[in-house]
């Protein structure tokens, strides 16, 4: 199944990152520069993190398993009774917490459910009682209830939710943008929120040359008559 977003174009672009700045980094000690080689293929082999570590591991090639965790368990998305929430209960405490929590104190006991390793292995007999429990309440009911008790949750957003999200617009992660073409947008802000030197979204994307004149002046220290000249070459 395709995901969501570009992931082979942005984890590339990300590690880009990390390789410029450890260039850089690595320049200001030894003066010298050097080739920064980023490939997409190699991206996705470095994310792949522990379906890599099983299978050299045990010799089992990973499968699909939907949204479940493949060691921990329960660790996954549910229906609710009007949506879905994924709910990540990552250790025995929490387990005993959640059966409380529903009233099924029973199956904390269970010899089939009482550890993380039985519940994973006797997963597709657990897997029916815990989607009745779900779909007993509305998804911002279990939301409220899980936090309070302690139990990771979250809803598994669509965009026009996600637009409305309090924790979204708390950290600044959609930003208003006048461009001169197309009016007021909204899109994605910084994720990385720096105490010092924060970053910000300075304005639209350029337009196509925008910046070309201010370039070559700025860091080429080529003076307008040059600029044209280039420009009636058809370099530029």
């Amino acid at each position: 199944m395709r995901v969501g977003a570009s992931i082979a174009d942005i984890t590339a672009a990300l590690y880009t990152v990390i390789g410029i700045l450890g260039a850089l980094h690595a320049r200001e000690r030894t003066g010298e520069g050097q080739l920064v080689d980023v490939a997409m293929l190699d991206c996705q082999v470095g994310i792949l993190e522990n379906a890599i570590a099983r299978y050299f591991a045990s010799g089992e090639a990973p499968g699909r398993l939907g949204t479940r965790h493949p060691s921990i368990t329960p660790f996954q998305a549910f229906d609710t009774a009007d949506g879905q929430l994924v709910v990540a209960i990552g250790n025995d405490r929490l387990w005993e917490q959640f059966c409380r929590l529903v009233g099924r104190e029973e199956l904390a006991t269970d010899e089939r459910f009482a550890t993380n390793a039985l519940r994973t292995e006797h997963y597709r007999e657990l897997l029916p009682l815990l989607e009745g429990i779900f779909r007993a309440h509305p998804t911002d009911w279990w939301l409220a209830a899980l936090e309070g008790a302690g139990i990771p949750s979250g809803p598994i957003n669509t965009i026009d939710r996600l637009a409305e999200d309090p924790q979204v617009a708390a950290r600044g992660m959609l930003q208003e943008v006048e461009d001169p073409a197309a009016g007021l947008l909204r899109m994605a802000g910084v994720p990385i929120k720096l105490s010092a030197t924060p970053g910000a979204i300075a304005g639209p994307a350029p337009a196509l040359g925008e910046h070309t004149d201010a370039i070559l002046s700025a860091r080429l220290d080529l003076d307008e008559a040059t600029i044209l000249r280039l420009r009636r070459d058809g370099v530029l």
